[in-house]
C-alpha cells in the first residue's frame, strides 16, 4: 500500500484518478478550497479530505498536482521542499495506464461523454475496463474504476499538453480547434500537439471527417462523420424525445436504427466514433446496442435538473462557443417551440478575451440569454473583459437577476463554473410565485356558426390547466359588436389570446389581423393563411400549385351569375356534382346536385350565404382528415375517417343529438397513411399555416388523395375530430392546448422578435 496526497482532489479528473487508488487499496488524502458533493463521496470510500490548502496536510507519500496548482501553492512548496516525489494527474494516469490497453478520447470538445459512452459499451461486453471520465456518469455515480480487464479508457487532456504523455493502443480524436492558448501560446503549436498525439496511436485511430483541421493533418485509422467520405458516413440522424436515432455504413455494411438517449448532432458523432472504435475491437453489435439504449448520460452535460410549475431546468458545463452552439442546438431539439432561457457564467478572462467575437454568435438558438460575471478559474482580472461587457457585445442581460420564467420555458444554466448551483435556487424562487399566464378566449361572433363556436369555446376552456393559466373570457355577440375601450384594456392585458371561431368575421382573418394589430400573440393560423384557407377557391389554387391534387371544380360569383346564369349552368354535364359557398364550413350552405332543375336550387341556397360559391365534381370515396400542428416544421396525427357510409355529412351528422362516428385511426393501408399525412403536411405549409389546421381529403375507389378542404380553426367540441386525432396519437386535449399556447407565443416571436 502507497500514500497519494492530491491538491485540488475535488476536481473532477483528480478525483477519478483518486477513486481508483483508493480501491486499489492505497492510502488516499487530498486537499480542496471547498466542500462539495464529490468530496464527501470520497470520504465515503475512505479519502481523509481536507478543506483549504495548508502545508501540514503533506506529510509523507507522493503528491499530485494539476497544471492550475501554482509553485506558491503551500502543499506543493512543502513537497518540493520535502523531496517528496510530486506527479503531475498526468503522469500518475500514465503509471496507471502500464500493462493495460489505453483508449484515449481526445478533442477540444466532446471528450466526456464519449469516453463515458465508450467505457459503457466495454464494461456491457464484460472486459472489466478501468476508466477516467471527466464527469460523473449519471447511472454508475461515479467518474473513476480501477478493473482487473485489459483496457484502461480515459479523457486525454489538451487544454495543457499532458494528452502527450501517455501512448494510446486505440483512440478517438473529436475535433480540434483553437482553445487553451493561454498554455499553447499559439495555434500552430497547438496543431503540432495534436498532430503529434494522432501518430503517438498504436492501432485503432478514429477521428472526425467533419472537422477540416483534423482533415488537414492527414491522420491514418478510420474517419467518422457525416461527411459522404468519412470511413463510418452517418447517412441519416432524427431527434427523438428521449434520445437520437442514426443510420450509420461502413465498406458497404449498413447499421441502421441505432439509438442512444442523447441529444442533438453533436451527439450522433460521438456515438458513431465509440460505434466504430468497439467493432473494431470485436465487440458484438448486439452488445454495442444494448450499451447505448442504457447508457444514462453525463452529470452536467445537458442534465434535466428539475420541473416547477412549466418550467423544465437542464445544467451544462459548456463553455467554449462551440460547445456552447452544439449543446443549444441539442436543446433546441428538446425544446421544438419552447422558449430557451440561458444563464450564462463565462469561464476563465483569458478564454473570454480570445474568443470574445465567437462568443457572440453563439446563442442563436437561445431566446433569452443572461449573463453573469466571469468566473476566472483563478486567473488575474484583465481590464475590459468583464461578464457586463461581454453581454453588451451579444446584446444579452446582465445579471441573474435580470432572469424572468414563465410556463413552458426551459431554463439552462451554462459554464463550467459554480453556476450549477444557482440554477434550483432560481427554480424554486419561480416555483413559489407560480405565475400564470393570461389566456383570453373569443367564441361567439356573427357567422352562423355562433353556436358551434360557443360548444367549441367551452371544451378548449375546460382544457387550460388552471394551475398554468388564468382564462379571460370574450364573448362576440350576433351582431358582431363587441369591440369596447374596457375590451381592448382586457385584451391587450391577455399573454395570448384564442379565437375560437368558426366562419366568416372570426376564422377567415378579421380577428387575427385585429390581435396582430395590437401585437397580441393568438392561437392558430394568421390573418393571410386564415382567410385563404377559409375561401375554398383559394386554397385549392395554391395547394394544386404544389401539385396537390384537388377536386375539380369552378367557382362562381354572385354578380356574374345573376347576370347570366345560363353561362355557369351550361358548364355542368356530368351530375352529380357539390355546390359550396366559399367561405363557410361545417357544412353550412353545401348541397348536392344530381340534375339542372337541383343545381339551381342548390346554386340559389349557397348564394343566400355567401357572394362567391363553387361547383365541384362528386368523389366516390371516403372521407379522411388529417389533424396537422406546428409552424415551421408540422405534425400530424393519426388520420380519422368519417363513418358516414357515403352520406353527406352535414351540420346535424356533426353536432346534432344524432351525430355519427368517426373511426381513429382510420382504416387505410399503411401506403395511404404515408402519402394522406405527406400530402397533409405539404399543404399546410403551401397555404402557410401555423398553430393548427384540420386537412380533408376524399379518397377515391382507386385509392388517390384529393383535397377537400382546410379548416384553420377546427371544432373543438365534444363531437369534433380534431382534438380526437391528437388524443389517439398520446395528446390529451390539456396537452394539446398547451402545445397551442407555446407555439402561439413563438410564431409572435419569430414576427415581433421580442418576448411579451
Amino acid at each position: 500500500m502507497m500514500m497519494y496526497h492530491f491538491i485540488g482532489i475535488g476536481g473532477i479528473g483528480m478525483s477519478a484518478l483518486a477513486r481508483i487508488l483508493l480501491r486499489q487499496g492505497h492510502r488516499v488524502t487530498g486537499s480542496d478550497t471547498a466542500q462539495s458533493a464529490i468530496t464527501d463521496e470520497l470520504v465515503k470510500e475512505g479519502a481523509q479530505v481536507f478543506i483549504g490548502h495548508q502545508e501540514e496536510h503533506v506529510q509523507a507519500g507522493t503528491v499530485i498536482y494539476g497544471s492550475a496548482i501554482k509553485p506558491q501553492n503551500p502543499e506543493f512548496a512543502k513537497a518540493k521542499r520535502l523531496g517528496l516525489s510530486l506527479l503531475h494527474r498526468a503522469d500518475l494516469l500514465n503509471v496507471l495506464c502500464r500493462d493495460k490497453l489505453p483508449l484515449m478520447v481526445t478533442g477540444t470538445h466532446g471528450k466526456t461523454t464519449t469516453t463515458a459512452l465508450l467505457a459503457t459499451v466495454l464494461m456491457e461486453a464484460n472486459h472489466d475496463p478501468s476508466f477516467v471520465v471527466g464527469g460523473v456518469i449519471q447511472g454508475l455515480q461515479i467518474n473513476g474504476r480501477s478493473g482487473k480487464g485489459d483496457y484502461f479508457i480515459a479523457e486525454a487532456d489538451e487544454s495543457d499538453g499532458s494528452f502527450l504523455k501517455t501512448i494510446p493502443f486505440g483512440a478517438i480524436v473529436t475535433n480540434c480547434e483553437n482553445d487553451h492558448l493561454d498554455y499553447w501560446k499559439s495555434v500552430e503549436a497547438l496543431h503540432q500537439g495534436f498532430k503529434n498525439f494522432l501518430t503517438s496511436v498504436k492501432n485503432h485511430l478514429f477521428w472526425c471527417k467533419d472537422d477540416q483541421k483534423l482533415c488537414s493533418f492527414s491522420p491514418f485509422g478510420f474517419s467518422y462523420g457525416f461527411s459522404k467520405d468519412a470511413d463510418w458516413h452517418i447517412l441519416k440522424w432524427k431527434q427523438e424525445p428521449n434520445g437520437i436515432v442514426f443510420d450509420v455504413e461502413f465498406q458497404g455494411k449498413l447499421f441502421q436504427e441505432i439509438f442512444v438517449p442523447l441529444f442533438g448532432h453533436h451527439n450522433v458523432l460521438n456515438a458513431a466514433a465509440v460505434f466504430g472504435l468497439c467493432t473494431s475491437l470485436n465487440i458484438a453489435e448486439d452488445v454495442v446496442r444494448l450499451a447505448f439504449a442504457q447508457f444514462s448520460g453525463i452529470h452536467r452535460r445537458l442534465e434535466k435538473k428539475g420541473e416547477a410549475h412549466g418550467v423544465i431546468y437542464y445544467d451544462d458545463y459548456g463553455h467554449h462557443p462551440t460547445e456552447i452552439k452544439a449543446t443549444l442546438r441539442a436543446l433546441r431539439s428538446i425544446a421544438k417551440e419552447r422558449w430557451i432561457v440561458v444563464l450564462f457564467q463565462p469561464h476563465r478572462y483569458t478564454r473570454t478575451r480570445d474568443l470574445w467575437a465567437e462568443f457572440t454568435t453563439c446563442f442563436q438558438e437561445a431566446d433569452v440569454v443572461v449573463l453573469t460575471d466571469i468566473y476566472g478559474a483563478g486567473e488575474t482580472p484583465i481590464p475590459g473583459i468583464t461578464g457586463e461587457n461581454l453581454a453588451l457585445a451579444i446584446g444579452a442581460l446582465y445579471g441573474e437577476e435580470k432572469i424572468n420564467l414563465r410556463p413552458f420555458d426551459l431554463f439552462l444554466t451554462l459554464g463550467a463554473g459554480d453556476v450549477t448551483n444557482r440554477g434550483i435556487p432560481i427554480l424554486q424562487e419561480y416555483g413559489k410565485r407560480a405565475p400564470k399566464l393570461k389566456v383570453g378566449v373569443i367564441s361567439g361572433g356573427a357567422s352562423p356558426e355562433h353556436p358551434v363556436s360557443l360548444m367549441s369555446a367551452r371544451n378548449v376552456t375546460a382544457s387550460l390547466d388552471p394551475q398554468l393559466f388564468e382564462v379571460i373570457p370574450f364573448l362576440i355577440p350576433k351582431s358582431g359588436e363587441w369591440v369596447t375601450t374596457d375590451v381592448l384594456t382586457k385584451l391587450q392585458s391577455c399573454d395570448v389570446v384564442i379565437p375560437v371561431l368558426h366562419g366568416p368575421q372570426g376564422e377567415d382573418g378579421m380577428i387575427q389581423g385585429f390581435l396582430h394589430t395590437l401585437g397580441i400573440p393568438y392561437v392558430g393560423c394568421d390573418y393571410a393563411s386564415s382567410a385563404l384557407c377559409m375561401n375554398k377557391a383559394w386554397t385549392k389554387q395554391v395547394v394544386s400549385a404544389h401539385q396537390i391534387p384537388v377536386v375539380p371544380y369552378f367557382e362562381i360569383n354572385r354578380a356574374a351569375y345573376f347576370q347570366n346564369p345560363t353561362i355557369f349552368l351550361d358548364k355542368i354535364a356530368d351530375f352529380p356534382v357539390w355546390v359550396k359557398a366559399v367561405h363557410l364550413g361545417s357544412s353550412i350552405g353545401v348541397s348536392r346536385a344530381g340534375n339542372r332543375e337541383e343545381l339551381i336550387k342548390a346554386i340559389e341556397l349557397s348564394f343566400s350565404l355567401d357572394d362567391q360559391i363553387i361547383v365541384e365534381k362528386e368523389i366516390r370515396g371516403r372521407e379522411i382528415e388529417f389533424a396537422v400542428s406546428g409552424n415551421l416544421d408540422p405534425k400530424v396525427a393519426l388520420p380519422c375517417e368519417i363513418l358516414n357510409e357515403g352520406a353527406f355529412y352535414d351540420y346535424e351528422k356533426k353536432y346534432g343529438k344524432q351525430a355519427i362516428g368517426v373511426e381513429i385511426p382510420a382504416q387505410i393501408t399503411e401506403l395511404q397513411k404515408v402519402v394522406g399525412t405527406d400530402l397533409a403536411r405539404r399543404a399546410y405549409l403551401a397555404a402557410r399555416c401555423s398553430g393548427l389546421t384540420r386537412v380533408d381529403f376524399f379518397l377515391d375507389e382507386d385509392g388517390h388523395f384529393w383535397l377537400n378542404e382546410m379548416n384553420p380553426f377546427p371544432g373543438f367540441t365534444f363531437n369534433s375530430a380534431y382534438p380526437k386525432m391528437w388524443e389517439k396519437s398520446g395528446l390529451t386535449q390539456k396537452e394539446l392546448m398547451n402545445e397551442l399556447v407555446i407555439l402561439a407565443l413563438r410564431q409572435h416571436h419569430s414576427i415581433f422578435d421580442k418576448r411579451v
